[in-house]
Formats: C-alpha cells, sequence, structure tokens
C-alpha cells in the first residue's frame, strides 16, 4: 500500500526489546516496514513558537545574523506559504513578506529541544540514529515489521512528542523498505503526515512525483539523468544496472539497490578531523584580535575533542590575508585533548606566520584522532593538571550553558565566533 495515515491511534508500548542491531545486507532481499525516518516539521522556527507563544501564526524566519545578508537558515510554516524559504538572505525574505519577523539563532535552545526528542524516541526503542539536529532514523524490529505495529509506532513517537516535549511541535513520519524510501515518504505529507511506501507499490509511488522530489537529485543531476534518456522518477527506477553503471559510474550500482528498497545507506562514519572556523570582524582584523579569536576556535574545538571522546594526533592552523598569501602550517603532535596543550602546540606553529596587515579568516582543527576511552593518567604533571581543568570546564558548561565559563585568554573574543547549528543529511549525492 501507499497511502496516507491521519488518524489516531490508543497505543500502550510495554514491550521491551533486548538491543539486538538490525544487519541489511544487498544479498538479503528488502521487505516492507523495515525502517521509520522522523522529521521534525520546521523545527527552529517551531521551537521559537513554542518558547514564544506571541509569534504562534505569524510568519518568522532565524538568522544566524539578522542584518540584510544574513541567511535564513528556517522558516516557519507561514514563511514557507509565502514563498519564503531557507537558504534566501534576509533582505530578499523582508522583500517577499516585509512584517516577517527575523529572529537570531539559538543553537542551545534548540539543542535541547532536540534531547528531550531523543529521550522520546529512546522511550520506545533502542534502535535509533541521530541523522541531524531534527531527523531520525529507526530500524523496526521483526515485532514491528508489519501495518498495524509499524503504524502504532510512529503515531506514538508523534503523539508522545507533543504532549511530553511540546504541544506545537510536530513531525512527519516515513515508513518504509529503507531508510531512503522512509524518508521519501515523510516528505509526501508535511507537516505533520504519518506515510508508508510498500514494495508492491514503488511504481505507483514513482509516477507520482517528479525527478527533483527524489533526495538526492539536484539540478545538475537531473540534467545528467534526462540527456541519458532518464525523464522521469519511474524511468529511473525501471532502469537497469548495466544502463546505471554507464549513467551514474559506481553510484549507479548503488541508486539501482536504494530505488527498489535495498539498504545502502546504513552505515556509520567516523569523524576525520574536529575544528572551527570565522571570518574575522572589522575589530579583529589584526595580528592581536587574530589570535583572541583563534583562542576561542581552540577553546570550542578542544571541548568538542573531549566530548565526541576523542583524542588528537595532529593539528592544523590556518590564517588568511587581505594584502598577502595564506599562512597554512600542521603538524603531528602526541595524543592530547585538553585545552592547554592544543592552544600551545597552535603557538608555536604561529611563530613561522608573516603577520601582514589585516587578517581576515582564521582555522584550526585537529586530525588524526582516536578513542580516549584508554587514555592513561599522564607522568607529567603539568598535562595532568591541564586536563582536570579542561573537564572541570566542560562539567560546568554542561551545567550552565555553552561559553559560561572561558578562558580569559578569550575575553576579547567571547562575542566571535558563536556557536552554530549542526545540520546533517542522508548521503545520497552521488559522487563522481
Amino acid at each position: 500500500m501507499f497511502g496516507l495515515i491521519t488518524n489516531s491511534f490508543d497505543f500502550n508500548y510495554t514491550h521491551f526489546y533486548p538491543f539486538n542491531p538490525i544487519t541489511m545486507s544487498l544479498t538479503a532481499k528488502p521487505k516492507d516496514f523495515q525502517t521509520l525516518f522522523l522529521d521534525m516539521n520546521s523545527f527552529f522556527a517551531s521551537v521559537e513558537q513554542q518558547v514564544q507563544p506571541t509569534l504562534r501564526g505569524l510568519p518568522i524566519g532565524i538568522a544566524p545574523y539578522v542584518g540584510g545578508t544574513g541567511c535564513i537558515i528556517a522558516a516557519s510554516r507561514e514563511a514557507k506559504n509565502l514563498g519564503i524559504k531557507c537558504g534566501c538572505l534576509v533582505k530578499e525574505a523582508r522583500r517577499l513578506y516585509h512584517d516577517i519577523k527575523i529572529i537570531e539563532s539559538r543553537p542551545a535552545l534548540y539543542m535541547i529541544y532536540h534531547k528531550e526528542i531523543r529521550k522520546v524516541i529512546e522511550s520506545f526503542t533502542p534502535h535509533y540514529q541521530v541523522l541531524s539536529i531534527d531527523e531520525f532514523v529507526i530500524n523496526l524490529t521483526s515485532y514491528e515489521q508489519n501495518l498495524a505495529a509499524a503504524t502504532k509506532l510512529g503515531q506514538a513517537i508523534k503523539d508522545k512528542i507533543r504532549s511530553d516535549v511540546g504541544d506545537f511541535l510536530t513531525c512527519s513520519v516515513g515508513i518504509g523498505p529503507n531508510r531512503f524510501l522512509a524518508k521519501m515518504a515523510g516528505e509526501r505529507k508535511k507537516p505533520d503526515g504519518l506515510t508508508i511506501v510498500e514494495l508492491k507499490d514503488l511504481e505507483e509511488f514513482y509516477s507520482s512525483i517528479k525527478l527533483r522530489d527524489i533526495t538526492g537529485i539536484n539540478h545538475a543531476l537531473e540534467f545528467r539523468l534526462i540527456k541519458s534518456g532518464i525523464n522521469s522518477p519511474l524511468d529511473f527506477f525501471q532502469s537497469d544496472l548495466p544502463k546505471l553503471r554507464v549513467v551514474l559510474n559506481h553510484s549507479g550500482r548503488l541508486w539501482h539497490y536504494r530505488l527498489r528498497g535495498y539498504e545502502v545507506d546504513d552505515y556509520a562514519t567516523s569523524a576525520k578531523t574536529v575544528g572551527h572556523s570565522h571570518v574575522l570582524a572589522p575589530e579583529h582584523r589584526s595580528p592581536a584580535g587574530a589570535k583572541s579569536v583563534l583562542r576561542k576556535l581552540i577553546y570550542k574545538a578542544a571541548s568538542r575533542l573531549r566530548g565526541d571522546g576523542f583524542l588528537a594526533g595532529g593539528i592544523f592552523v590556518a590564517i588568511s590575508f587581505y594584502n598577502g598569501p595564506s599562512f597554512k602550517k600542521s603538524r603531528r603532535v602526541s595524543p592530547f585533548s585538553d585545552t592547554h596543550s592544543f592552544t600551545s602546540n597552535v603557538f608555536e606553529m604561529l611563530k613561522d606566520c608573516s603577520w601582514y596587515c589585516s587578517p581576515s579568516y582564521v582555522s584550526v582543527s585537529a586530525f588524526n584522532l582516536s578513542s580516549s576511552r584508554t587514555t592513561q593518567i599522564s607522568i607529567l604533571p603539568e598535562i595532568e593538571k591541564s586536563r582536570k581543568i579542561s573537564e572541570a570546564m566542560d562539567k560546568i558548561d554542561d551545567d550552565f550553558g555553552v561559553g559560561f565559563i572561558h578562558p580569559a585568554s578569550v575575553f576579547a573574543a567571547r562575542d566571535s565566533a558563536p556557536d552554530r547549528i549542526p545540520f546533517g543529511k542522508p548521503r545520497y549525492n552521488i559522487r563522481h
């Protein structure tokens, strides 16, 4: 079946499932009701409307910078209905609707709600994965792989988010043979829908959409497919493997199986680097200003290293100038995660920098990452002291909010390089 489920279900979820990771393979024939995809609707804007009820029903846009050249990163449903989409400039949004309310983004607030949504999902199943701050995927167990159980689970999660996290928060749920089709199903009814697509209805499903409706198909790929005689999603679905290999190279094989419900996107990636960069404001376009911002970037990156459970064995730093060549340098170092070691290594490398006037951009990152779970206490007291200080500052940030406490060395740049909202997306893009 392929349909929209809009009615509610009474659901008392009392079953307990021991952790048993669900593995999927190209050698296994795809089955219905394998995956549930959950996408929060207009998440950042809805959170703002949740905490500020006077904003409900109004067109609002969220932007890291509220000036005319700022970029809308989220729009409320009301704003979307006026043609205001993510990616447009604030001045363009105001041209479309003069009275739109532009709100400066608050990443810490959105992360609080993200964590509460995770708690709801965890109360139903351990078999889930976070794809981004507002997208989650659940691998359904054998008990849940049928129409009634999968639908009840999806509706129960939706209802519990509304009751436990926020009455103004809605999500779209899609259920399908793999995460690609589950996401596509969820896109079919927004906001607040629950949609199911089954294998027997794939031809009907692909006949109801356009090429650009397929997740991962942009203008360039659409042009490439049409040039090869693939003019619709149904053509794409019905193309055999040899043809897709010719048209899309190795990615053609992935698309052949993905479109047919095989799970080819269920894999975990490990971080290769942790870092931050920042375009310098006019008041920081000097050696002293650039160094001050660098110290803040180091502080943030070191905190992320510890939070993600990594040690770094390498450091990279870069500075661009308006009137001179860029400085870039990397080095391998003894594994670390504390802020002091990160800072001292970066500033040791900066001794080789020719400081031209007006630096414009700074960047720092840690690479060659390894797990910190096996970390031993250092025999060097200064390193152990730095580690404990860093961990204590992390604990204060966790309790009172990021940036509540920071080293005096970053005071001059405390308002620079604000936290940004972490975005992510399933990897459906074709690589050449």
